[in-house]
Parts: structure tokens; C-alpha cells; sequence
């Protein structure tokens, strides 16, 4: 649109746009859900929050996710490369990978 100026980096993923939902990890556990930039990870025998934190869509293939364990209190983070809509492929801080599905 002629005359319209965007300030800031849009994020076309985030939110509603692609990744809110519920995801799991191929090795079951927890649900991961995404709301808003709002990150949480779920116990699936309890419902409780074992995490909680943040994501950002750097863009429609790149997802950035950082979170804090109400367990241990530790900090970690991920970066995930999304190679379609219902899949993160990502790497925590520590080098470990997880893959997380939506459901």
C-alpha cells in the first residue's frame, strides 16, 4: 500500500499466524503450547507447567524459543527450523535436538 510505513520487524508466523497451538515431542511427555509469544510446556501425566517462557518467528522457516523450568529454576533456549507448517526441528543451548509435531 502506497504511503504506508511499517516500523520494527513484522512477525508473520507468530501468534495466530502459523504456530499458535498445542505441539508434541516425538517422544511424547509433555505438550508444548504456543500462544501469543507465549511459550509452555505441559506434563502429560500430571497438567501441570513445567515451563514457561517466550518464542519469536524470526521468519516463516526460523523460530526462536526460550523458556524457564518451574522444576530445576534453569534458564534454556532453542533454536528450531521449521521445514513445514507441523514441524520444529530444534537444538537447545546444550546441543540437545528435540522435535516437536503439532497435534
Amino acid at each position: 500500500v502506497a504511503g504506508c510505513k511499517t516500523e520494527g520487524k513484522i512477525n508473520p508466523t507468530a501468534g495466530g499466524g502459523g504456530l499458535a497451538g498445542d505441539w508434541r515431542p516425538d517422544g511424547g511427555g509433555y505438550t508444548a503450547q504456543l500462544q501469543s509469544g507465549v511459550f509452555s510446556t505441559i506434563a502429560g501425566d500430571t497438567g501441570n507447567v513445567i515451563s514457561q517462557g517466550n518464542y519469536v518467528a524470526i521468519s516463516e522457516t526460523q523460530v526462536n524459543l526460550e523458556w524457564k523450568s518451574n522444576i530445576t529454576g534453569a534458564s534454556n533456549s532453542a533454536q528450531c527450523l521449521r521445514p513445514d507448517p507441523n514441524t520444529l526441528n530444534c537444538t537447545d543451548a546444550g546441543g540437545k535436538s528435540f522435535v516437536l509435531r503439532r497435534t
